[in-house]
């Protein structure tokens, strides 16, 4: 019998709201309950828990921490590569300077990967200039700020960086008002930007062109007396070649730089100095350190710095003792006193206690000049030459000695310690110096390489330091610092292994948008091991591939495919098929499947035997215009069907590759005949196959010959298979061996015939069936036996 009840009475039932009845005394009840019922169901109301508190609110993950304006030079270049309309020109120049604005206010260098789309904008807005009014367009001072940031260098490729301070240079000379100054000015930005990049012949041939300029405008104006040689631009190129480690330029530049007036002084003598040190070259390197100078005076600290380590490394120690006491002759500063310390102490195997009485010496001497007085930098140099000697415990002393003549430690001082530390395993002791840092002023973020390499050493130590972790990371993200990519590499795994997602998506968030190409790729490479590691286990290693696909998207199409595999690998068809889903949706051509991507991916659903996706990746393949399919896929497609068991279906492949150009190979032979002991009365298709082999004198392998012989007595032909093992010895020469038995074996239905096999190999192959027992067996549901054949990999 049909419900009295109506659809209306139901919805109110559901709603909460029961029974109510349409009488003129009930309205303001009604509105005044169903009011309530929908708030309820729109919202839940606040409850108190067990102990008077309020749920706490849910968990709100954290957004991508990108550079501003960076995100606009992102939609361009999407925009470009779709072929679509780009951003509003206004919005891009807004997103220019919002980016160089941050970059020049933190003092944070611009990556390659930066560099590549801030070209893209830039020769962009200068393509639309003449099309768009003011607000559209890049003024000189925004050119301005672009070069200052552009002359900070980071740890990466630096071609792009040459190649912006070229457009800067010629876009401000176009379009700013010509000034002398500026001009000088913008030349000399351009030199260094080159010498910094790598480009160091080009900008000596800057230099050489402003010199001629200069000697054309002295001879034009009648003076006698030649200008000031541009000493600094010759000093930059100079070291351009250095970093460069090119010797002959190095050379010929210096010859070039006396020809103009440039003569050897003491910062061409630290270049040169230790140009030569860096490679051991002890000749070379004396002969430039004793080179006269024009206006001789005391050589830099920091070369005297470089010639102390490499006296200590090639054991120059009597060349050294030489050059440190002529120092001393020359009345030296308090920097070069802070150096003989250290030489006393590196160079000259003096004790601690050496070295205080050398301190007291220093200071009697200079009783009226409290410039040479010893201070901390003078204990930091002795503790860095202990670090180099790899004696933490010598620095140790010193930094005791210290406190021992009144000098207290700083920021430089905690730095050192830390690292040290570190390096003996000493963690405990490490953070006892990250703790007296805090106390510290840190003005250009030294303290970072130190605080980085400790929480590395923390995330890999076998004790658990997750609480110390969490605390310094969480400073660092109050300070608004980012860490180092290794540093996340080693948080990232740490998290993992704890199962803590959400803090590693936050974490990455806030990170990975502004690493290098090259530091993403070491994270992404850490991942990849991670998940192909098969002590991680299956749920944590897709976590890892969820996380890395949705914000490390630049995973390669080989990448891709090596975690596919890993998850056929495990036995998860369903993990390793939304691998390959992913590429097939990406919306980018260079990380969608290839066409060995679809046989690796057709192989792996092979080995487990999965059809629902097969006939999904199949599916896939069908729509993809871009994959020209070859004999390599389809004997993927042929191995995957049959082992879904449907054998019909897959020796319709074998026609494709009949009919195609390349046609078959051994390894589709092979393949063939198994899906044919497979499919119901494929012994026909095996035997004509098999016919027009030896109609046209095909060489017949061992691995052929088994697959047919299998594929005969996958149809329970017993006879017909055992005389064809004699036709193969007798007339291919095919040597019957364990394999050829086993396969023969294993491929007959029945343990009736199985026993036929056994019975008749003992009495005809007595040593290869003695090998094959060797294998053992193994009883099946069915009540058969199997021998432990060794599992053959799939292969197209």
């Amino acid at each position: 019998m049909r419900s009295q009840l109506t659809r209306s009475v139901f919805r109110r039932l559901l709603s909460n709201e029961g029974f109510t009845f349409r009488c003129q005394s009930q309205t303001f009840l009604l509105q005044r309950h169903r009011h309530h019922a929908s708030n309820l169901l729109l919202r839940s109301s606040p409850r108190r828990t067990l102990f008077g508190f309020s749920r706490k609110p849910p968990r709100k993950p954290k957004d991508p921490d990108l550079v501003p304006g960076f995100s606009k030079m992102v939609d361009l270049g999407v925009m470009n590569n779709i072929h679509a309309r780009p951003p509003p020109a206004p919005e891009l120049v807004t997103a220019w300077r919002a980016f160089f604005e941050y970059k020049n206010t933190r003092k944070e260098a611009i990556n390659n990967l930066q560099a590549k789309y801030i070209i893209r904008l830039f020769k962009h807005l200068q393509g639309i200039r003449e099309q768009v009014d003011e607000e559209g367009r890049l003024t000189a001072e925004d050119l301005r700020k672009a070069r200052f940031a552009f002359l900070r260098m980071p740890n990466d490729k630096k071609d792009l960086h040459s190649t912006m301070a070229r457009e800067i240079h010629n876009a401000l000379n176009s379009i700013a008002d010509p000034d002398a100054d500026a001009s000088i000015l913008a030349r000399k930005q351009l030199i260094r930007a080159l010498a910094l990049t790598g480009d160091s012949l080009e900008a000596r041939d800057l230099v050489m062109e402003s010199e001629a300029e200069r000697q054309a405008e002295t001879k034009a104006e009648g003076q006698t007396k030649p200008r000031l040689p541009r000493v600094k631009e010759w000093n930059m190129i100079l070291e351009g070649f250095m970093r460069e480690d090119n010797e002959e330029e190095l050379l010929r530049t210096f010859e070039m730089a006396e020809q103009h007036g440039v003569f050897y002084n003491r910062e061409s003598q630290r270049i040169m100095t230790g140009f030569y040190a860096s490679k051991d070259d002890v000749k070379a390197t004396k002969e430039w350190y004793t080179k006269p100078m024009p206006n001789p005076g005391v050589p830099l600290p920091s070369t005297m710095s470089t010639l102390l380590r490499f006296c200590i490394r090639n054991r120059e120690i009597e060349w050294s003792r030489t050059i440190f006491r002529g120092l001393l002759e020359m009345n030296p500063k308090k920097g070069d006193w802070d150096v003989v310390l250290q030489w006393a102490a590196g160079a000259m195997g003096k004790g601690v206690e050496d070295v205080e009485r050398m301190i007291q010496v220093m200071i009697r001497h200079n009783k009226d000049n409290e410039s040479v007085t010893p201070d901390i930098d003078t204990i930091n140099g002795l503790v860095d030459l202990a670090m180099s000697l790899q004696d933490p415990y010598l620095a140790e002393r010193y930094i005791a000695l210290g406190l021992k003549l009144g000098i207290h430690p700083d920021a430089g001082t905690f730095i050192l310690q830390m690292s040290y530390r570190v390096d003996a395993g000493d963690l405990t002791g490490a953070q006892a110096a990250y703790d007296a840092l805090q106390s510290e002023e840190v003005l250009n973020n030294e303290d970072l390489p130190a605080i980085n390499k400790y929480i590395r050493a923390l995330c890999v130590s076998k004790m658990n330091y997750y609480d110390r972790i969490t605390s310094i990371t969480s400073d660092l993200e109050e300070r608004k610092k980012k860490l180092e990519a290794d540093t996340v590499s080693a948080l990232s795994m740490m998290y993992l292994q704890r199962d803590e997602i959400n803090e590693l998506s936050d974490l990455l968030q806030t990170q990975v948008y502004h690493y290098t190409a090259a530091e993403r790729q070491r994270l992404i490479d850490a991942f990849i091991s991670f998940c192909l590691d098969r002590n991680t286990n299956t749920v944590r290693a897709w976590e890892a591939y969820s996380i890395m696909r949705t914000i490390l998207d630049e995973l390669s199409v080989p990448e891709r495919t090596s975690l596919m595999n890993e998850f056929f690998a495990r036995g998860r068809c369903d993990m390793a098929c939304h691998v390959f889903g992913h590429m097939r949706q990406h919306p980018l051509p260079d990380r969608r499947p290839v066409l060995d991507t679809y046989i690796q991916c057709f192989l792996g659903i092979a080995s487990l035997g999965d059809s629902e996706y097969l006939d999904m990746v199949h599916n896939m393949l069908k729509m993809d215009s871009t994959v020209e399919p070859n004999t390599k896929l389809y004997n993927s497609l042929i191995l995957a069907y049959t082992e879904c068991e449907d054998a019909d279906r897959a020796l319709q492949f074998w026609e494709d590759i009949t009919n195609s150009t390349e046609g078959p190979s051994y390894t589709t032979l092979e393949i063939v005949f198994r899906a044919c002991g497979r499919k119901p009365f494929g012994d026909k298709i095996a035997r004509s196959i098999w016919n027009k082999m030896r109609g046209m004198e095909i060489e017949v392998t061992k691995e052929v010959f088994a697959a047919y012989v299998a594929a005969l007595a996958g149809q329970g032909k017993f006879e017909e298979a055992r005389d064809m093992v004699g036709v193969g010895e007798k007339e291919l020469g095919i040597k019957v061996d364990w394999n050829l038995l086993g396969t023969f074996y294993n491929a007959l239905p029945g343990q009736n015939r199985k026993d036929l096999v056994e019975k008749w190999a003992k009495e005809t192959y007595l040593v290869a069936w003695a090998e094959l027992e060797k294998l053992g067996q193994t009883e099946q549901k069915e009540g058969h036996r199997l021998f432990n054949m060794p599992k053959r990999e799939m292969k197209a």
